[in-house]
């Protein structure tokens, strides 16, 4: 029974990264489509990102239900965002206090949830911090904007760096430790072609002053990050461009979770600060940070805890 869940689960979380991808393109094209330009297959496209907000959903919520004996929190996670589209059934739901009270409901699991995932992993988790710092602090300045209407003025682009300082120091040692030297040559080799995805933009902006400031409009709108200094735009696009590769690097290495879980984060983590307009955009992050904690393969943080606290007794 164990072992048909595992493989449900596993399942599950391919679905997962399709879902990503999927609503990704469709944060893109709906992002890009108010230019004047000519975008191939737009239909097809907006139809796939559509199904990649639904399949999403589902797949969150069949992985939280199954992996909640690895993390407790992930079951209220997923019967939260299953009975959720109840809401849509009272008029104006989304102006209601009731809602904002759902919401906080939801962050208050999800921060815990967090907790409890870098607990239960290994202390080299603790390099997901920063990410997981980023994460609950947009979080909270997305509520801030739901409820006050207040909106917290800093350098989103530094918060991003230090979290992608953070993802490269666990890549890095995850792949010494856990791969030979070959096949860790042979993964960070492969997932060079995944800086592309980023790079062409980077070529586009970097000498055509007019283009970077159009894509100054388009990048933060399909990432919802602020750019408090138009100018290091090119740095926002090489920095992403760098995170889909270590992302990459991270699946081949033998370490899906983190890699999807990174992913998630990258690509939603940023859209709450203007307030969650759609539910997805505040559990994704959170379900990606405890996605990067989940395969740990030491003993658990948790348990060097009680070791030193018994030590410090005796």
């Amino acid at each position: 029974m164990s072992s048909l869940r595992d493989d449900v689960t596993k399942l599950t979380l391919v679905f997962l990264s399709l879902a990503s991808i999927f609503q990704f393109i469709l944060q893109f094209v709906s992002s890009i489509s108010y230019l004047p330009i000519d975008i191939p297959f737009q239909n097809v496209l907006t139809k796939v990102g559509e199904i990649g907000l639904y399949l999403g959903y589902l797949a969150i919520v069949l992985f939280s239900i199954l992996s909640w004996t690895k993390i407790r929190a992930l079951l209220p996670i997923g019967i939260l965002l299953l009975v959720s589209p109840l809401f849509t059934l009272i008029a104006n739901y989304y102006l209601s206090p009731l809602w904002i009270a759902y919401e906080v409901i939801i962050s208050i699991v999800g921060i815990l949830g967090i907790i409890e995932s870098f607990l239960r992993a290994s202390a080299l988790s603790l390099l997901n911090l920063p990410t997981a710092f980023m994460v609950v602090f947009l979080l909270i300045e997305g509520l801030l904007v739901d409820i006050s209407h207040v909106e917290i003025i800093t350098n989103y682009l530094l918060i991003f760096e230090i979290s992608l300082l953070g993802f490269l120091a666990y890549t890095v040692i995850w792949s010494s430790r856990s791969l030979s030297l070959r096949r860790a040559t042979i993964s960070y080799l492969v997932a060079v072609p995944s800086l592309f995805s980023f790079l062409p933009i980077y070529f586009l902006v970097n000498d055509n002053r007019f283009m970077e400031i159009i894509m100054n409009m388009v990048m933060p709108s399909v990432f919802g990050i602020v750019l408090t200094n138009p100018y290091s735009l090119p740095i926002f696009v090489l920095s992403l461009a760098f995170s889909i590769y270590l992302s990459t690097v991270m699946a081949l290495s033998g370490n899906p979770y983190a890699g999807l879980g990174y992913f998630m984060v990258v690509t939603t983590a940023f859209l709450g600060v203007n307030g969650y307009h759609l539910l997805l955009y505040m559990i994704y992050p959170m379900v990606g940070t405890i996605l990067m904690n989940v395969k740990g393969g030491e003993r658990s943080l948790s348990y060097r805890i009680r070791q030193i606290i018994r030590l410090i007794n005796f």
